[in-house]
């Protein structure tokens, strides 16, 4: 689980997602007009940039990333797999 570590009086404190998602929507419940638009346009920005995965999507691809970094998979480069593509 991935934490944001929020400075207080030189103390870290770490928030997981669902302290972070309540204290997000008690937010939204009363911003004004003009922070709803920001949120909403990063949420549409997010949405349209097809990069959302799953949790178990996210975890597949770390254990691959590791898998590569300890040589343990064979890598391609663009060139590579474009003429795999080609031929």
């Amino acid at each position: 689980m991935k934490m944001l570590y929020l400075q207080s009086h030189d103390n870290p404190i770490a928030m997981n997602t669902v302290i972070l998602r309540k204290e997000l929507q008690d937010y939204i419940s009363k911003a004004d007009e003009r922070f709803i638009q920001l949120v909403y346009g990063m949420m549409q920005a997010d949405k349209s940039s097809g990069l959302l995965l799953s949790e178990a999507e996210r975890e597949e691809l770390d254990k691959r990333i590791a898998r590569h970094k300890k040589g343990e998979s064979k890598s391609y480069s663009w060139d590579e797999v474009k003429k795999r593509l080609q031929g």
